[in-house]
């Protein structure tokens, strides 16, 4: 009896120890077969995400921009001149418009946000600006055939002018989170904060149509906008040159105080001072944008001036144009040769009649565009300068070629 039972309870060790060992050994089969399963599906996801970066800027690297063009039928994609930065200048009052001409170009940044180089190709990109203005209806134009031809999810938010709006704006960006950020500032100090928060919270950010202040630039990867000063300058010459380099003349400036004033006044008076001193100034007032106020302006300047005034330098192509050369005809001064910035369909029709003698090419839509091409090389992988800044293409338009960017955007 006591045999059978030691017999027993043997027995039942050796079945009890059969089960611990199977059980151990089902464990490590198990454990080695799971980490195998979850090594080769992380390796195998890591390998489609690379393949499907790769393959996305394959695609993104062969969108064709070259026959992408504006409502005027010029070309919409293309950078302008871009002109090298001067040395600084030592004088006061030169170092201020210096400051204000060449304002980002040279500013000590932080470390950008680096590129995925995971290209263009359905990237979500937020363009906040500033107003419905014509002009910037245009800016949406130009900006939604840029996302169009780049295969671009865009959104368009407007503050119509009210910075509390655009600070709201930016903060419900960064709430959602895009792929980057296109902000034209409804104020150059107020840029310097949104910037920042773009930049605290990881989201790259590209300043457009208005150049923010130094301080703000430090977070920004680049600046789109008219070089306002480059093509007054432009504009400022072919008057000169017109007139022999000798003239009195009377100016209508933007409102003063912001960049416009500076670029399409004080820099033009510098230029002829520098340039073609028989270019005399006879006068400059700010009427603002009223033309019946313009227009008591420059016959004051016709009863005032008589003959010595030939020339007159505009900041506006359309409300101060139509009250200046209004001026002129109830005068019968024909002879006064008149430049402003431009291109509006009031500006275009006007040079188009020979009122205005020459106006400024600026494209609205290019002001929309141009940020997005930047954003499509910064996703691309192209390597974008320290302080990058990509201008709109320049021109002169007058009565011998206006009919090339006609259709007016706006």
């Amino acid at each position: 009896m006591k045999r059978k039972m030691t017999v027993c309870v043997v027995a039942m060790l050796i079945f009890a120890l059969m089960l611990t060992f199977a059980g151990c050994g089902a464990g490590k089969e198990t454990t080695t077969d799971k980490g195998k399963d979850t090594s080769t599906e992380t390796k195998t996801d890591k390998g489609s995400n690379e393949g499907a970066k790769s393959s996305n800027l394959e695609e993104s690297l062969k969108i064709d921009i070259s026959d992408v063009k504006g409502s005027d039928g010029q070309p919409l994609l293309i950078y302008g001149e871009t002109r090298p930065v001067p040395p600084k200048p030592t004088d006061k009052e030169e170092l201020e418009l210096w400051n204000i001409e060449y304002a980002g170009r040279t500013t000590e940044k932080l470390p950008m946000i680096p590129s995925p180089k995971d290209g263009i190709i359905g990237k979500r990109i937020i363009m906040i600006h500033q107003s419905e203005h014509p002009y910037w209806t245009a800016v949406s134009n130009g900006a939604k055939m840029a996302a169009e031809t780049y295969k671009v999810d865009l959104d368009i938010w407007n503050p119509n002018g009210d910075l509390n709006q655009q600070n709201q704006f930016i903060d419900k960006a960064i709430a959602e989170k895009p792929d980057l950020v296109l902000l034209s500032p409804l104020d150059a100090k107020a840029s310097v904060q949104q910037f920042k928060k773009l930049y605290d919270a990881g989201i790259p950010a590209i300043a457009f149509n208005m150049i923010p202040t130094d301080e703000a630039m430090k977070y920004v990867l680049a600046i789109t906008a008219p070089d306002d000063f480059g093509q007054f300058k432009k504009l400022a010459k072919h008057l000169a040159d017109a007139v022999g380099g000798k003239a009195g003349v009377g100016y209508i400036t933007h409102i003063p105080g912001g960049s416009p004033y500076f670029a399409r006044c004080t820099n033009v008076v510098k230029y002829y001072e520098e340039n073609y001193p028989d270019m005399k100034t006879l006068d400059i007032q700010s009427p603002g944008f009223d033309a019946p106020k313009v227009k008591q302006v420059v016959s004051d300047w016709i009863t005032r001036f008589g003959d010595e005034l030939t020339c007159i330098v505009l900041a506006d192509d359309s409300a101060q144009a139509l009250g200046a050369t209004q001026a002129c005809e109830e005068d019968g001064r024909t002879d006064i040769k008149i430049i402003a910035a431009g291109n509006s369909k009031v500006g275009m029709d006007l040079v188009k009649q020979g009122k205005l003698f020459a106006i400024t090419y600026q494209s609205a839509e290019a002001d929309g565009a141009i940020p997005i091409k930047v954003a499509a090389d910064y996703f691309n992988g192209v390597e974008l300068d320290k302080n990058a800044a990509f201008y709109l293409p320049q021109a002169i338009i007058t009565k011998e070629n206006v009919e090339e960017y006609m259709p007016a955007q706006w």
